[in-house]
């Protein structure tokens, strides 16, 4: 990513539009993208346990998953569960903030 002084004005109203997308101040708290810090989860908070696996793919493919990722503003993980179930997408799509 550019620095902001590098961007022209085009690319900074893009970037300025993209984050007041997903951090406005008409948002609620529950709606913003929150990164749960790995660890132990806090005093009376519950999470679903996460199972590790892997899936081998060519460097391509991964290329291609992050891609796709990255424009829809959501992790390769998010994208992957939706596609396994793809009931799950709406959800994921609305709380990156996408939604218009």
């Amino acid at each position: 990513m550019k620095r902001i002084t590098d961007m022209t004005v085009a690319e900074y109203q893009r970037l300025a539009k993209r984050l007041d997308r997903r951090f406005s101040a008409d948002k609620r708290w529950e709606e913003l993208p929150v990164h749960h810090p790995p660890g132990r989860p806090r005093t009376g908070e519950q999470r679903d346990r996460l199972a590790v696996h892997s899936i081998k793919m060519t460097a391509g493919e991964w290329a291609a998953l992050q891609a796709e990722a990255k424009t829809l503003g959501i992790t390769v993980n998010a994208l992957v569960r939706s596609v396994l179930r793809p009931s799950a997408l709406p959800r994921i799509v609305q709380a990156a903030g996408l939604t218009s």
